[in-house]
């Protein structure tokens, strides 16, 4: 991979250069720190070129430290100059917003739709013809997208294929609705809350559903533990309780189980317990130890497993969101430095990077950035990028 993501966007053709390279305009020739790299030192090449090498360079810089921040995987950067303007599209917050109102429009449908709210009932093909106006704004896209990843990338992102196949279905359904004229009962409306989740503003939830399911393992090892104990104590309480009479807890084997899951929560003690104490006192022993262990020992071993997993399946979320940010920083700082000076990225760089990354910020920001940069510049490593990009969101 490191191989591929510093290939330039808008690589300098040859029957661009027109003059020689200045004193100046040598710093970034042949260097494979930025998309220069490729140029021979006997290159010719004019000041304007120049200066759109470096604009490209900060632009592809600016991706890079977005795709950090955002956690997106590198393997998604855009590869060459024409799958740029579909990566900006995708990443404007215009079209970031529509497609969260086409997802938000799509899951508010069922109000109108059969059983429907009686005051929002609307026609067949009025409440069709939503649903595919939807579903066409985010196959826009997914075909978006499609053309800045590549079909090969576009296919091994696991969350966009399970998009698009679940939207294919539901097109193809939407589409015999209205041909129809009548609704059926249909399940993939079940899978509408996908699209939502899918958007650019339900990144956080996106993580913690994942942070869940990776949770779920070792859960469900103790989840497996207590209904065998709970199934244990069923099949000895229904041999020792079920000849107890006006004993209806144990009668059988299924209302041993039942009762004592129900005791688990202890909503039916003592109940549960008096038919069976007033047969023998001794009979409370059972009770007794079945709660001592079950409920106050395995729950509670329950819950700290839960937590601790959770817990440290968010440390290690946060190591590698950091260590993320700093790869996409050192992808940047390569893009930013010069032949004369290898190890700390100038001003002048680092603004035209900002001009990318922050356009919206107002040069109110900037003396205070200015400050940190200098403090920070000390570092001569990628830090000079990394924290003064984290102190100026």
């Amino acid at each position: 991979m490191a191989g591929n993501v510093d290939r330039p966007l808008r690589p300098i053709r040859e029957n661009q250069r027109t003059s020689s390279i200045s004193e100046s305009e040598y710093e970034i020739v042949n260097d494979t720190g930025n998309m220069g790299y490729d140029i021979p030192i006997s290159a010719q090449m004019s000041r304007r070129d120049n200066r759109k090498l470096w604009e490209l360079n900060y632009q592809e810089a600016a991706i890079f430290l977005q795709e950090g921040e955002n956690n997106d995987k590198f393997y998604t950067h855009p590869r060459n100059c024409n799958a740029l303007p579909a990566y900006q599209i995708a990443h404007h917050q215009w079209f970031q917003v529509l497609d969260l109102v086409a997802a938000l429009g799509l899951l508010l449908l069922a109000a109108c739709e059969r059983p429907a709210v009686p005051f929002l009932t609307l026609p067949v093909g009025v409440h069709g013809s939503l649903e595919i106006l939807g579903q066409l704004i985010l196959a826009l896209q997914l075909a978006i997208k499609m053309r800045w990843l590549g079909w090969k990338t576009f296919i091994k992102h696991k969350r966009t294929s399970i998009k698009s196949f679940t939207l294919a279905i539901m097109f193809i359904e939407s589409v015999v609705v209205l041909i129809r004229q009548t609704n059926h009962f249909r399940v993939t409306r079940a899978l509408r809350p996908l699209f939502l989740i899918d958007t650019h503003y339900f990144r956080g939830v996106r993580r913690i559903s994942r942070q869940i399911l990776m949770s779920l393992p070792p859960i469900l090892e103790l989840i497996f533990l207590l209904m065998f104990f709970i199934l244990i104590f069923s099949i000895l309480g229904f041999y020792l309780f079920s000849q107890v009479a006006n004993d209806t807890y144990f009668s059988t084997l299924q209302d041993s189980f039942v009762s004592l899951f129900v005791l688990l929560t202890t909503a039916n003690f003592p109940d549960v317990m008096m038919p069976a104490y007033a047969s023998s006192r001794f009979n409370a022993a059972f009770f007794i130890v079945y709660l001592a262990l079950v409920l106050y020992f395995l729950m509670n071993l329950l819950l700290a497993v839960v937590y601790d997993t959770f817990s440290n399946l968010e440390k290690r979320k946060l190591k590698r969101l950091y260590f993320h940010k700093r790869i996409g920083c050192q992808h940047a700082f390569k893009l930013l430095v010069t032949k004369q000076d290898s190890n700390t990225v100038n001003i002048r760089n680092f603004i035209g990077m900002l001009r990318y990354l922050r356009p919206n910020k107002s040069r109110s920001h900037w003396p205070r950035l200015l400050s940190i940069y200098k403090i920070m510049n000390t570092c001569n490593s990628v830090c000079t990028i990394f924290f003064p990009v984290t102190f100026f969101q």
